[in-house]
């Protein structure tokens, strides 16, 4: 090998690329500091050192074979080759320059390197992607199209074939807009060149179909581009949305209707609140006149403790209405909310079910309540857990006469909480089971006064069932028995989410009053 000038090592130390010098087929001569550090190592533990320093034994022959070739036939090669550093699986580009003497024979080999392991991983990864794109790209349940960088197509898909008619074939090298209605040809030069500066690929366009059809798409576009960043491919995505701008246009056209029910529903909420001042006004007086009237001795206190009775009852109806009016409208505009905590399902049915016997003892029902399960703590809201059950045994006593049964059982099933309430009354009719938990409908719409109630009771307990996560159904055989079904999920709340509302007996008596109001007279 000639004597290497100062200059030339001057270069070779500076050059901008993993450089090296082969001196023979199998060692290193000159190293320039960008290979040891591509390697790991010190210029000192490369130079006139084997090739072995950084290549599994394995290879080294092939590699010796290939540099020899070079030596002998003196021709400038390049080659990719996979080499591990410090655990690390790289891939190099080599390209193998010959050096002549002065004798023509070649005495060395200059070796320029460049690390492509992030290139080639990148194209791997792209191709990886286009063969799974190609999977799904011919049965997507969305159009395709593929155009060139001139906006001629390529390729497209069923569902393109399907939403714009022509054949795969038939659009092939045709440009783009064959698919544009003309007077949108502007727009859609706009949004290519939008997309090539990397900006918003997102358009609704008009467009046409083979047939002449006017139709709405909905378009994504994406670019596909190679290794170097150059655009290769342009993917638009579309969606025919004729019929939801259709849609649209109807609903526009009945804004003034939702409007109307918007203000109905407000109307509702407004006079629901309305209604409770007068009412509080008159349980205040109705206090005041019982406490006056025990402690005025009157002949005919006996006619008035019986005037004063049906001014409480009447009064404890309308109130039952209108909390119930209120809180229906409350779950139409999504204002009603539960305050959960966790607490013993077992021991508030019970609770329940131990204030109300005294009751319907005196309404001549049999009444009974059982419970397969001593304990079991839920996440629910204590307050409505008893209207729903309060609500589901007065709803029992309005269709059952005197000797009939009421049984309310507990049991546990799986991960739920079963509360059911079972009656020997009239039934409901097959064809009316579909109504029962609508709003404002009732099975018996003749207004019998045994009966009278506004429809909304089943309705609420529904809403408040599923609110906590459960169902309720219904099981009747008209004539034999009706059977309601409460299924809670056994969830518990975390210390942070609990939200537990106090509520004592006294509370619990007077939702009692509340709820069986309208019965006193059966």
């Amino acid at each position: 090998m000639d004597e290497i000038s100062a200059d030339f090592n001057f270069l070779f130390n500076n050059l901008n690329k993993i450089s090296y010098i082969l001196k023979d087929s199998t060692h290193f001569g000159l190293v320039n500091k960008k290979m040891a550090d591509f390697c790991a190592l010190d210029v000192s533990e490369l130079e006139d050192k084997s090739i072995s320093v950084i290549l599994d034994q394995e290879k080294i022959p092939a590699v010796k074979k290939f540099n020899q070739e070079i030596f002998q036939k003196g021709l400038r090669k390049n080659v990719e080759m996979e080499i591990e550093i410090n655990n690390e699986q790289k891939i190099v580009k080599v390209d193998t320059i010959p050096h002549y003497n002065s004798e023509s024979e070649v005495d060395y080999l200059l070796c320029l390197a460049e690390d492509i392991t992030a290139e080639i991983e990148k194209e791997r990864k792209f191709y990886r992607n286009k063969k799974r794109y190609s999977s799904i790209f011919k049965k997507a349940p969305l159009a395709f199209v593929v155009s060139d960088r001139e906006t001629n197509i390529i390729d497209w898909n069923d569902k393109a074939e399907e939403i714009f008619g022509w054949k795969k074939e038939e659009v092939i090298n045709k440009n783009f807009n064959i698919i544009v209605e003309e007077d949108s040809y502007f727009e859609i030069t706009e949004l290519v060149e939008a997309v090539f500066e990397g900006k918003e690929s997102y358009n609704i366009n008009k467009n046409v179909a083979k047939d002449g059809s006017k139709l709405f798409c909905e378009w994504n576009t994406a670019l596909i581009k190679d290794r170097n960043n150059k655009i290769v491919e342009i993917i638009s995505i579309a969606q025919d949305i004729t019929e939801k701008i259709d849609t649209k246009k109807r609903i526009e056209s009945q804004k003034e209707e939702l409007k109307y029910s918007e203000l109905r529903t407000q109307f509702f909420a407004n006079i629901s609140h309305e209604l409770k001042t007068p009412l509080n006004l008159i349980f205040s007086s109705l206090q005041l006149l019982e406490y006056k009237l025990k402690n005025t001795l009157s002949a005919d206190q006996n006619q008035f403790n019986k005037y004063l009775a049906s001014i409480r009852n009447n009064g404890f109806r309308l109130l039952r209405l209108v909390n119930n009016l209120i809180d229906i409208t409350k779950i139409d505009v999504n204002t009603f909310q539960l305050h959960r905590g966790n607490f013993d399902i077992i021991r508030l049915v019970e609770a329940v079910a131990d204030s109300t016997k005294d009751y319907l003892k005196t309404k001549n029902r049999n009444f009974r309540f059982e419970s397969e399960v001593d304990s079991q703590i839920i996440a629910c809201d204590p307050f409505n857990i008893e209207r729903v059950i309060l609500n589901l045994i007065s709803n029992a006593v309005k269709f059952t006469a005197a000797g009939d049964e009421i049984l309310l059982r507990i049991v546990k099933k799986e991960d739920n909480i079963i509360i059911s309430l079972r009656d020997t009354g009239i039934g409901i009719k097959k064809k009316n089971q579909n109504i029962i938990f609508e709003q404002f409908r009732q099975v018996d719409q003749n207004f019998n006064k045994k009966r009278e109630g506004s429809g909304i009771g089943l309705s609420l307990v529904k809403s408040i069932v599923e609110m906590h996560g459960g169902q309720i159904t219904l099981d009747s055989i008209y004539g034999i028995y009706s059977r309601f079904n409460v299924n809670l999920p056994i969830v518990k709340l975390g210390e942070a989410d609990v939200e537990s509302e106090n509520y004592s007996a006294d509370s619990l008596l007077n939702k009692v009053e509340l709820e069986f109001s309208d019965l006193n007279h059966i």
